[in-house]
């Protein structure tokens, strides 16, 4: 399959986007997704994994059938998906969902991304101020490998890099 932008190199990279339940893909050589800022190296996630993990932790958090039975009334506000549909989906109904049910799907991003923030692509229309705070972080832990790797030229200039975002960042 070829390259959807440059219509030459054999494409590489197969990406899916799901918004508002429209699936969109696109499908990418190498240069081509570089050029449009996407990171071809990052390690794709094993979604097979991602809900073994769910449930997994879900299980933990889940009284045991001794103790008073689950709550299946609780329902998101946002789309109604209850605890039972998304353990038999794996998958959450709403950004809503988060917040019903975040004492159970906190462990698993963490176990799953190493951290409880974001740590992926911007939307375009993202704030300035949410722009600088991704970029700031993304040179943060740029900064912590340099300094790791004992490479102390490199981490100057991030910390260069980072103290002038700092100054130019404009208010929330």
């Amino acid at each position: 399959m070829l390259c959807e932008n440059c219509q030459q190199k054999e494409a590489t990279l197969h990406l899916t986007q799901v918004v508002n339940g429209e699936v969109t893909k696109c499908h990418l050589c190498e240069s081509c997704a570089i050029s449009k800022g996407i990171d071809v190296h990052a390690t794709p996630l094993d979604l097979g994994d991602m809900l073994k993990n769910l449930k997994e932790k879900l299980a933990q958090v889940q009284p045991k059938p001794s103790d008073a039975p689950p709550d299946s009334s609780a329902a998101c506000p946002g789309c109604g998906a209850t605890r039972a549909e998304i353990l038999k989906k794996g998958r959450l109904g709403c950004h809503q969902c988060y917040d019903v049910f975040s004492a159970e799907i906190l462990p698993v991003v963490i176990s799953l991304q190493h951290n409880d923030q974001h740590a992926g692509k911007v939307p375009r229309r993202a704030s300035a101020h949410l722009k600088t705070s991704v970029e700031s972080a993304r040179l943060r832990r740029e900064l912590d490998k340099a300094i790791a790797s004992e490479n102390y030229e490199q981490a100057a200039a991030l910390r260069d890099q980072i103290r002038a975002l700092q100054m130019e960042a404009p208010s929330p």
